[in-house]
């Protein structure tokens, strides 16, 4: 019988490498063979030496791989405080349900920390619907300082408060919740100061938590247990830079195993009077930081308003979009892109000539139809129908496709309608550079669903401008967003850009002007906006005119183009196109 594999999370930088090697040797060492492991290392920059190091752990059973979260923790957004002993790297957390879509659930362990069990029994906790399984904070009930900002600030019975250092995370409900947008509007309206992004999940998560033993997040305070699962050596309680910690044998110990003790001592003995005096204060600063903290309105005031506006969100896009059609910027993106790594050479196959890539290609296609199919089939994608198919089946030559941007999924249309009523074509989508490297299952489909991402290196774009001529020269399509913006359920036509119009005049192949028009239907999707019912209407093929000149034939086709979506658009609508655009702008 195949076994089952538990996926395990750890985010650490160079600096905590020598704490993981100890975790992992003590998860090791006390772990079910009866299950396998995938143990997922977050970072942001971990170096080679590092992640070979954490490499030696690999074995058939206990699979290790490594995960740069850079791009999805800069979607959350600037505001994200850090103080004393914590980084960045304890909000990695929270993007884990969005950035591993294939995963039901999944265990979050902070590295500072020794495995005394089987930790199968805590991956196995039942959750039902609640979002994460956790230990009740002990720090918290100790210091009355804590106690008063728990019930002042957040509002949440400090009883209730649990420690986020050891989660049992339930991905699938969180997905279903959309957890990542309840956290990411929570960050706008909130500067947590004292425990972070703890705050942000208990807040999130209050009332959908299932607490667990304690014997799983036992930190070094208050009374001994004698019979510990798991060891957390939380706030300032740390071995290797104090004395007399609390189990501070079993640490030793297991760094001995782990070959890292001598190197531990090593960078205590470096510590100083000074260093331990400063270590001393955070905590007497932590109380005052929370007694502070604790009479501040904004707190409650933010945490209701996030609660009370989810929408808001996309009210903010909507009202973006009023002001740049205001502005005449209809080449501007409403939604911000978060942060991307440039494409260099190497990266894209655009021909697929590589048999990996051909391979890759075959597999994630298949996977997305299906994928797609289920979205049509639940109703969260509707295709009302098509109209002018015949414009699309009447060319036998290569061309260029263009078509209005309003959705992530709008181009499913047309991917249905090439598939369906032209056979033995191929269609392509010209995509954003950014997209091409977009995390999860929604970048594997991006990097293996016949795509050609624009770049921003001149080496790369001169790769994919190589494959656009070869892929129209041997007869399939190209689907171009010639508005260059996507705004999100716009239904007007915008301005177009010359680059289809470039492509299609130089290769001497025709333009298909396509423009989906949009009716509401009665179901809402997951923000409380109808969902958009989609009618592609396809316009008759406009080809080049041999007796015009490049530049003449790059603009009459444009402009035939927007003549064609206009006309659609008022006979669809019934009203004349006009926009809010400001005189001069």
């Amino acid at each position: 019988m195949k076994k089952k594999t538990i996926p395990i999370f750890f985010a650490v930088d160079d600096n905590y490498v020598s704490l993981l090697r100890i975790t992992l040797t003590s998860l090791k060492q006390h772990a079910s063979r009866d299950y396998k492991y995938h143990i997922y290392v977050l970072h942001t920059g971990l170096s080679e030496d590092s992640k070979k190091e954490i490499k030696k752990f690999k074995e058939k059973w206990f699979r290790v791989s490594f995960n740069n979260v850079s791009l999805q923790i800069a979607s959350l957004g600037n505001k994200l405080n850090v103080r004393d002993y914590y980084t960045l790297t304890t909000y990695y957390r929270l993007i884990l349900p969005d950035t591993y879509l294939g995963i039901k659930k999944g265990l979050y362990l902070d590295s500072d920390i020794v495995v005394l069990d089987d930790i199968s029994k805590l991956y196995n906790t039942h959750l039902g619907k609640n979002y994460v399984g956790a230990v009740k904070d002990g720090s918290v009930q100790l210091f009355e300082e804590f106690i008063t900002y728990v019930e002042g600030a957040l509002k949440i019975p400090h009883e209730n408060y649990f420690n986020a250092g050891i989660l049992l995370m339930n991905f699938k409900k969180m997905r279903e919740d959309h957890f990542t947008r309840q956290i990411t509007n929570l960050i706008k309206r909130v500067s947590f100061k004292v425990a972070q992004d703890q705050d942000l999940l208990n807040v999130v998560c209050k009332d959908k938590v299932q607490y667990i033993s304690p014997a799983w997040n036992t930190m070094p305070l208050g009374e001994k247990n004698p019979m510990p699962s798991l060891i957390h050596y939380n706030l300032t309680l740390k071995p290797w830079k104090n004395n007399n910690i609390m189990y501070e044998e079993v640490f030793w110990d297991y760094a001995n195993q782990a070959g890292v003790k001598e190197q531990l001592l090593e960078i205590k003995s470096k510590i100083s009077e000074q260093d331990i005096a400063n270590q001393d204060k955070v905590t007497e600063n932590l109380k005052k930081l929370c007694l502070y903290e604790a009479t501040r309105t904004r707190y409650y005031k933010g945490i209701d308003k996030a609660k009370k506006d989810p929408l808001n969100e996309r009210e903010e896009i909507l009202q973006k979009i009023a002001h740049l059609e205001k502005d005449g910027k209809f080449d501007q993106d409403a939604e911000n892109d978060p942060p991307f790594r440039p494409l260099v050479p190497g990266d894209v196959d655009y021909l697929n000539k590589k048999f990996l890539s051909r391979m890759m290609t075959r597999i994630v296609n298949r996977r997305a139809n299906r994928y797609f199919n289920r979205l049509i089939k639940r109703g969260a994608i509707v295709i009302d129908g098509y109209e002018g198919i015949e414009n699309l089946q009447s060319v036998k030559s290569g061309a260029i496709i263009t078509s209005n941007h309003f959705n992530p999924f709008d181009s499913i249309p047309l991917h249905k309608a090439t598939k369906k009523y032209t056979r033995k074509k191929k269609m392509y989508k010209v995509i954003r550079e950014g997209n091409y490297t977009f995390p999860g299952k929604y970048g594997q489909f991006m990097r293996h669903c016949n795509t050609l991402p624009l770049s921003s290196n001149y080496d790369v774009l001169s790769e994919m401008l190589n494959a656009v001529d070869v892929i129209l020269k041997r007869g399939d399509f190209i689907l171009v967003y010639a508005e260059q913006s996507m705004w999100w359920n716009y239904r007007k036509p915008k301005p177009l850009k010359v680059g289809a119009f470039k492509w299609a005049a130089k290769n001497n192949v025709p333009v298909i002007p396509t423009f989906i028009t949009m009716r509401d239907t009665d179901k809402n999707d997951h923000e409380g906006y109808p969902i958009q019912a989609y009618t592609l209407h396809v316009g008759e093929p406009i080809y080049p005119d041999p007796e015009l000149s490049l530049m003449e034939n790059i603009e009459n086709m444009r402009k035939e183009n927007e003549k064609v979506w206009k006309e659609i658009y008022e006979k669809v609508y019934g009203i004349p196109l006009t926009y809010t655009t400001k005189k001069g702008a």
